[in-house]
């Protein structure tokens, strides 16, 4: 154990070699039986297998019952913030889900036994491979969206039990950074290892071999990370208390957030108001000039401000996290955009998808586009009649 830990492995995974090993040789096997066998087209289901690394991400909007994109949404569309599945030929759901999450949550279980049986390290049931699909995590949206995935960091102390990073505990020092700092420096990908103190001793985690490394002495203690256990009984309590006032987690008051020229008079809390700006006001006279700047032969019809509150505030809890990132200030940026006629509804919604692309103006990869002219935005959308939609976008840079 002591060269392993030294060599910086993770000591669960090499303990698991042999069924990874036998796994590598199924999955093998089944790519070989699939090229000799020929089998005929079927009609793809919603448990199929996706290329996409998109469909791992269970939509937000589905969960509380308006996501607008529907059909064409690249989202996974689930009942429950999470979804396990095992790959038999294509990718099918278990039926004991909650119980599964369960087991899954608690950090000192490293497998579960039963039915089905599921190796949590090698995420493997007996041959074959199991994935667990979710919202996103918690640490890359504001703190009011509920129904993210709240990520927990645990590191082992010297019996069995698991000690939550950031959490006071009798036998050791508090470490000094939590599971929401080690979440985003985690999702950054670009970090391979970070130093902290607990105590009298500085450590190091190995986000690659998920290890704790004592700077000092040497020694190594595993770590793990577990979302915190949600039940669909949990779920759906924790949206029904959202839509009562005081209750769940509570949005920012509206009048602190939203901007103070908007119009708040019968404005939603969830979901958007369009406002149609008057021909003298500032607002009508900026986009206008930056419109006519290249498009003055055109004859604007009507401008209406799209006002949605929770866009809004992810918008500017984006723009500080950059901030907080890049130490300084973000810039933002006017932009232009095209669109199809029947996307403002789903737009203004729940703002650009740069997933629903591919169908004009993709020529530097998928991705949404915007500029900084009216006409050029004007050029790549796709309608075919005198009257286009078109939006101004206020747009983070950076």
């Amino acid at each position: 154990r002591a060269l392993f830990e030294s060599c910086r492995l993770n000591i669960e995974l090499v303990c698991d070699l042999p069924s990874i090993y036998l796994n590598i040789c199924q999955i093998k096997i089944w790519k070989s039986a699939s090229v000799k066998e020929k089998r005929s087209p079927r009609r793809k289901t919603s448990s199929d297998c996706k290329s996409d690394v998109d469909s791992e991400n269970i939509c937000l909007f589905f969960l509380r019952k308006h996501c607008s994109y529907k059909d064409q949404c690249k989202l996974v569309h689930f009942k429950l913030p999470y979804r396990w599945q095992i790959y038999e030929g294509t990718w099918k759901d278990f039926t004991n889900m909650e119980e599964i999450e369960k087991d899954f949550c608690d950090p000192s279980n490293k497998a579960r036994g039963g039915s089905p049986p599921i190796n949590f390290i090698t995420m493997t049931s007996n041959s074959c491979k199991v994935r667990r699909l979710s919202t996103v995590s918690s640490v890359t949206k504001p703190e009011h969206y509920i129904l993210t995935t709240e990520w927990l960091w645990y590191w082992q102390g010297d019996s069995i039990k698991w000690i939550e990073f950031g959490k006071q505990e009798e036998l050791y020092g508090v470490a000094s950074v939590t599971s929401a700092d080690l979440e985003n420096l985690y999702l950054t990908q670009s970090i391979e290892t970070v130093e902290f103190r607990a105590g009298k001793y500085n450590y190091k985690l190995d986000f690659k071999g998920m290890l704790q490394i004592n700077l000092l002495l040497g020694t190594c203690r595993g770590v793990r990370r577990r979302p915190r256990f949600i039940s669909e009984q949990q779920m759906t309590r924790e949206m029904y208390s959202k839509e009562q006032p005081g209750q769940g987690k509570d949005y920012p008051p509206v009048g602190k957030t939203a901007p103070t020229h908007w119009d708040l008079k019968n404005q939603p809390d969830i979901g958007y108001k369009l406002v149609q700006l008057q021909v003298p006001s500032e607002d009508y006279k900026q986009v206008e000039s930056l419109f006519q700047k290249t498009m003055s032969n055109s004859t604007i019809r009507k401008i209406e401000r799209v006002q949605n509150l929770p866009l809004w505030q992810v918008y500017q809890w984006q723009k500080e996290q950059m901030k907080k990132k890049s130490g300084k200030e973000v810039a933002e940026q006017l932009l232009f955009h095209g669109s199809k006629s029947s996307l403002p509804t789903v737009v203004c919604q729940q703002n650009f998808d740069w997933r629903i692309c591919g169908m004009h103006g993709n020529g530097f990869g998928k991705g949404n586009y915007f500029a900084t002219n009216a006409s050029y935005a004007d050029g790549n959308s796709p309608s075919p009649l005198s009257s286009r939609t078109m939006y101004l976008v206020k747009v983070l840079a950076g």
